[in-house]
């Protein structure tokens, strides 16, 4: 009889579902209360953006809620059926196609609902509820068809339209367990998910591009995956894009997660040293080092710690990090890695590792004569190019002379073998630099050439430019003035290449291009004085009294005196 009377209710339904408060409420009504709540989202500017309702689904503030709800949203409170209010914690998945978010509220001992063993089959009666100012709506429909979602979670048609207040809210089967989420109303059927589908809405070290589209569109903080290891890879996708504050949440998520873990303390100090917190980030440094199984390793980590905030951020100092503080730390390093009992050759990679760290941190603290004995030492148990380029680098930070910190660089090139490798570019580009600095411009022209040829002719215009420069200097003019097309042919809206182009034209006596290529100039970038002083020359040497006048003045107006001598001399 029973069932007779509620296929007859909804038949009576038709194309819209019965507000139960007509009727006698379900048994559970009252039980599935407490695990129910109303929801408001907040945007940027603090001020109300959706309201709605969300329920419990697991212990500890695990809850889900309709993902239209916290679209746009940088803040939601929820307010349960006792008037207790909380805040959203933080976002552990979001899914925009089927309008679903799990979100994590800040409360523990929380009532829960209780999910189906089992899918519907059709013909069964939901109850679809809501809340509004803490009284239950709901109403009554039996399932007309089933599909299934990844070949595992179902999503239910009902007989009829649910009334638009019920849109978001949980759906139950008779007993009171929870079938799903009111989705969605098209024509005259509503739309459940099943309350399973939550289980995918996971924070991954590699999302889907639908799940972070979902989830960049929602502002509150994100939860992390579930492991440490997938955590601290998501960690590091997330360390290139997100802000320090944004980072610093993060990792202290991770803190409280897995609070024996040492790279989290690692990994939360280095936004603490961007934003200048340096105690909390030496306590972290400390607890890293209590926590890390490597103690060589963690010795390492924590001196260049200090030593990028010494190079990166000198100011302001923080007392307990000096250079000498950084060194410590890397003898630490070494002393620890040669009681290693490992084998002898990853010890001695190692131990090379932690020597020119250290090397570094003695040539940021001008002591280049040690740096350069840790490289010499290094060479003496196994040559390398890089070793070489090092002591260049150290020397030239000495102030030896650029013949000086040619002579490593050359031994770092005989290492390789002809034709060299891609690798030898960076030792030959170098050399070429000291070269042109040592007046050997040739020489220096014979080292951009190769580098070019190693890396296939793939350069860019700051390449040529650089190039031509010395080329000029070598008095190689035709070489110069291609090298400066083709770095117009690359950049051609910088202003420089054309205003050197000029000036090559203007040496060689060609006026009429060095009018054009002034000309160009002024039409990048209208306040280059010289580009008018040279305009105006080669106007005058063009027989062009009037317009090289002109912009002589012109330049004399922006402050040229040279432009004054020249206006002096020849009119």
């Amino acid at each position: 009889m029973q069932r007779l009377i509620i296929s007859l209710l909804v038949l009576l339904l038709n194309s819209s579902l019965f507000a139960l408060s007509a009727f006698s409420q379900p048994k559970f009504a009252k039980k599935v209360q407490k695990a129910m709540f109303s929801l408001n989202t907040y945007g940027k500017d603090g001020n109300l953006l959706h309201q709605g309702t969300g329920f419990y689904v697991g212990p500890d503030g695990d809850a889900i809620a309709d993902y239209r709800l916290f679209k746009g949203a940088y803040q939601a409170k929820v307010t349960d059926a006792a008037g207790k209010t909380f805040d959203v914690d933080c976002i552990l998945g979001a899914d925009d196609s089927y309008s679903i978010v799990r979100f994590k509220v800040d409360t523990k001992g929380n009532s829960v609902l209780s999910p189906v063993a089992a899918p519907q089959h059709k013909g069964g009666t939901v109850y679809a509820v809501n809340t509004e100012s803490n009284e239950l709506k709901y109403g009554i429909a039996a399932v007309a068809d089933t599909s299934m979602i990844k070949g595992e979670y179902v999503y239910y048609a009902l007989s009829s339209a649910v009334d638009e207040k019920l849109l978001g809210g949980p759906v139950f089967d008779e007993k009171g367990l929870l079938v799903g989420i009111m989705h969605s109303t098209i024509a005259d059927k509503s739309y459940v998910l099943d309350v399973h589908f939550k289980d995918t809405l996971k924070i991954s070290a590699i999302m889907s591009s639908s799940a972070n589209v979902a989830l960049n569109n929602i502002f509150i903080p994100k939860g992390l995956p579930e492991t440490a290891e997938e955590a601290l890879v998501y960690l590091y996708f997330k360390s290139k894009s997100a802000s320090d504050a944004e980072y610093i949440d993060m990792t202290n998520r991770f803190v409280a997660a897995f609070p024996q873990n040492a790279e989290g303390y690692m990994r939360r100090a280095t936004p603490l040293i961007d934003l200048q917190r340096f105690d909390e980030a030496e306590a972290d440094l400390q607890k890293y080092l209590t926590l890390v199984e490597d103690k060589a390793v963690g010795n390492y980590n924590v001196g260049s710690a200090i030593f990028n905030k010494l190079s990166f951020q000198p100011e302001p100092a923080y007392d307990k990090w000096t250079h000498d503080v950084a060194i410590s730390y890397m003898d630490k390093a070494i002393e620890f890695n040669r009681a290693k009992n490992i084998d002898e050759k990853e010890k001695q990679a190692h131990e090379a590792q932690f020597m020119i760290q250290k090397a570094l941190i003695l040539r940021g603290k001008k002591d280049c004569d040690a740096a350069i004995a840790i490289y010499e030492e290094l060479n003496k148990r196994n040559k390398m190019p890089s070793y070489f380029y090092a002591i260049s680098l150290a020397q030239e930070a000495r102030g030896d002379s650029a013949l000086a910190c040619i002579a490593p660089l050359d031994s770092a090139i005989a290492m390789y073998s002809e034709p060299l490798p891609t690798e030898a570019g960076e030792y030959i580009i170098r050399r070429g630099k000291l070269l042109a600095n040592a007046g050997r411009y040739r020489d220096a022209v014979k080292d951009y050439n190769k580098y070019s040829y190693l890396n296939n002719s793939r350069m860019n215009s700051t390449f040529y430019y650089e190039r031509a420069q010395i080329e000029i200097n070598a008095r190689m003019f035709q070489q110069a003035l291609d090298d400066i097309d083709k770095a117009i042919e690359i950049s051609p809206r910088v202003p420089l290449f054309h205003f050197e182009k000029a000036s090559l034209f203007l040496r060689v006596g060609n006026y009429d291009e060095c009018i054009e290529s002034c000309n160009n100039t002024i039409m990048l970038n209208p306040d280059i004085i010289d580009a008018y002083r040279l305009l105006g020359y080669a106007q005058l040497q063009k027989g062009d009294k009037e317009a090289g006048r002109k912009n002589l003045q012109k330049a004399i107006d922006m402050g040229d005196e040279n432009a004054k001598v020249i206006l002096e001399k020849y009119l």
